[in-house]
């Protein structure tokens, strides 16, 4: 097991992870059932450009990249001390801003363009709610979920996890809870990005 460790004012959290390589043509897309899933289950759902509707296609992105650079964090919610509720939140919270800071550093050194794990968080609030503009165009990122992809199937497959989720009937948190990420690049590539991944690690 690979892991890294954060601080939090009260707790101290190991962080497991894991990447690997994929060829684009072994994504599993279906953007119509994902875009129904986040109208109906989403509070986000057209308040967001980075967020269905707005989000385009996979298909449509990174077209001068054959592969993908997967990436993996997951958080044992056993070591939080907090109650049910918040220990999912405190561990995504910790993860996705690190994932988040890691993929814009591996953009910038290595290449690319990077799909997050969550909606873009760079204005609070997105300026789509107030009918203007995207500030930042050029920096917004759009999540795997936003633009089709099974990232249940991606989490299984490639790294033996499940997606657990919080149950609001139980009042009860998961035993872990998983982010992924992924960046377009080059198979040549790889080597570069796995040693800027775990350089990458130290400074988040």
């Amino acid at each position: 097991m690979k892991i890294f460790q954060v601080r939090t004012p009260l707790n101290l959290i190991n962080i497991d992870y894991d990447f690997c390589l994929i060829n684009r043509k072994d994504i599993q897309t279906n953007k119509e059932l994902f875009d129904n899933l986040c109208r109906n289950g989403c509070p986000n759902f057209g308040k967001k450009y980075s967020c269905p509707p707005y989000s385009p296609k996979f298909e449509f992105l990174g077209k001068e990249f054959e592969y993908l650079f997967l990436v993996r964090f997951s958080c044992d919610l056993n070591q939080i001390n907090s109650n049910e509720y918040n220990k999912i939140r405190i561990a995504n919270s910790v993860m996705k801003s690190r994932m988040d800071k890691l993929m814009r550093n591996l953009e910038e050194k290595i290449g690319g363009i990077f799909l997050s794990n969550g909606s873009c968080r760079l204005c609070k609030p997105c300026l789509c709610k107030e009918g203007k503009p995207c500030k930042h165009p050029k920096k917004r990122r759009y999540s795997l979920e936003s633009t089709g992809i099974n990232v249940d199937y991606l989490a299984e497959k490639y790294f033996n996890k499940k997606l657990l989720w919080y149950d609001s009937k139980l009042g009860k948190s998961p035993e872990y809870t998983c982010v992924i990420s992924a960046l377009f690049c080059s198979k040549d590539n790889f080597e570069a990005l796995e040693m800027a991944f775990i350089d990458g690690l130290k400074s988040i």
